[in-house]
């Protein structure tokens, strides 16, 4: 887990614990805010793609946040299943792949269209590592550019229209984060 993660994350949930707890006590299915983050992300994407960043960014932003709160909601509302953690993994990728093919689509630039690609090949790389280390039975979670990051770095970008700058931290980042996770594989499988 990156420092990012593990030190924000308690202050993060605490924060929004007055909401998490309204949302439970409506019953809300955590799966259902899995679902309407993708939603949010597929609207935000194509937003993206139009160059209507300020709406991209808040409609990427919502997304992010029900993506952030359906795992407090599933266990404050003791909703936590192996269908719910699997339905969330996916639509993740789902999530993270989507802004990258917006901003590939409607770039002149052929430059920032590899790089979107590139981004995107990252990250499911960075996912992959680590979800592949745990199938065989190891825990894997370290990296400085964990899924956390990669979207603070995005959406800042997408806020600031710096979205060449972020493409290009979120491939450096995503691929020493890929490097990090192959180095330390290597050394814990070993032993």
């Amino acid at each position: 887990m990156s420092y990012l993660t593990r030190e924000l994350k308690p202050y993060f949930e605490k924060g929004l614990a007055p909401l998490i707890d309204t949302i439970a006590k409506l019953k809300v299915h955590p799966n259902l805010l899995t679902v309407l983050g993708l939603v949010f992300v597929c609207v935000g994407s194509y937003l993206l793609f139009l160059k209507s960043y300020l709406l991209s960014f808040f409609f990427l932003l919502i997304g992010a946040l029900c993506d952030a709160l359906d795992g407090a909601v599933a266990r404050k509302g003791k909703y936590d299943s192996s269908f719910g953690a699997f339905i969330d993994s996916l639509t993740d990728r789902f999530s993270d792949a989507m802004p990258f093919v917006a901003i590939a689509l409607s770039s002149q630039d052929r430059i920032l269209t590899f790089l979107s690609i590139m981004a995107i090949v990252l990250s499911f790389g960075v996912s992959y590592a680590r979800a592949r280390a745990e199938g065989l039975g190891y825990e894997l979670k370290v990296g400085l550019f964990e899924r956390t990051e990669r979207w603070i770095v995005l959406l800042i970008g997408i806020l600031f229209e710096e979205i060449f700058l972020a493409i290009v931290l979120l491939v450096i980042g995503s691929s020493i984060t890929l490097l990090q996770r192959v180095y330390t594989f290597m050394k814990i499988s070993r032993r």
